[in-house]
């Protein structure tokens, strides 16, 4: 369904698009996909840096991916960090 959502002149607000990606992001950390989570979340980061610090849900599901990791990678950790995650 998420392969549906136009991305022309006819897309969705870019908040729309980025809560939409937030779902798309938890439903891979559900999945255990969790570098495919992650990817989206750098993508949103990317894409909309002032949007996703204020987001509780993209914490909440950077939380989910690092739960049961002993170490975090470089950019989990500078994405953690600019979300103002405690790591």
């Amino acid at each position: 369904m998420s392969q549906t959502i136009p991305t022309g002149d006819l897309a969705p607000t870019s908040n729309n698009r980025n809560r939409h990606l937030l779902d798309v992001a938890d439903a891979h950390r559900r999945s255990r996909e969790y570098g495919e989570a992650f990817d989206i979340l750098r993508r949103i980061r990317q894409d909309s840096p002032e949007w996703i610090v204020n987001q509780h849900y993209a914490k909440e599901i950077l939380k989910g991916i690092f739960v049961g990791r002993r170490t975090l990678t470089s950019d989990m950790r500078d994405l953690a960090d600019f979300v103002r995650l405690d790591h």
